[in-house]
């Protein structure tokens, strides 16, 4: 039961994560969006730029994305970790993420606060070699990402 949610939160992070990458990079754009101006029709030329759309649809509840984060690196899951944030947090290229991360069996999270699009947690972490760290953290989520992680040892 555990492992099955914890694969459905992540198969959702990675979605929203992709689905928001698709949007920034122009492969899905909402309804109404301004052309680009290489396609838009010749009557508009001229015409006052129209400011950018918001993001289409509800942006995810950062507790599920930092849960998400900490169930894909207990599954092994290093792209789903990466692409909720672990790209903006590791200070390390992918290949040194997935090293540094490799070493920790698993993380037991509790999250001790959320404002606004900070969550704070605690958690034990357990490494491969059976030794435990106790951690606090905050991680700052924004459009579904993790953008900023302080996190020290407790």
């Amino acid at each position: 039961m555990v492992k099955t949610v914890r694969v459905t939160l992540v198969r959702a992070a990675v979605v929203v994560a992709l689905a928001g990458a698709g949007a920034l990079f122009g492969v899905a754009q909402p309804a109404g969006a301004a052309l680009p101006a290489a396609t838009a029709p010749a009557h508009s030329v001229g015409s006052a730029a129209r400011p950018a759309a918001a993001p289409a649809g509800p942006q995810p509840d950062p507790i599920d994305v930092v849960q998400a984060y900490f169930a894909a690196l207990n599954d092994d899951e290093f792209e789903a970790a990466w692409a909720l944030g672990g790209k903006n947090t590791s200070g390390r290229p992918y290949d040194g993420f997935v090293t540094a991360t490799q070493g920790t069996d698993q993380d037991v999270v509790s999250v001790d606060s959320v404002v606004g699009n900070k969550v704070t947690v605690t958690f034990d972490a357990t490494q491969t070699n059976g030794s435990h760290g106790r951690f606090t953290g905050t991680y700052t989520v924004q459009n579904g990402e993790i953008v900023t992680a302080a996190v020290r040892r407790a």
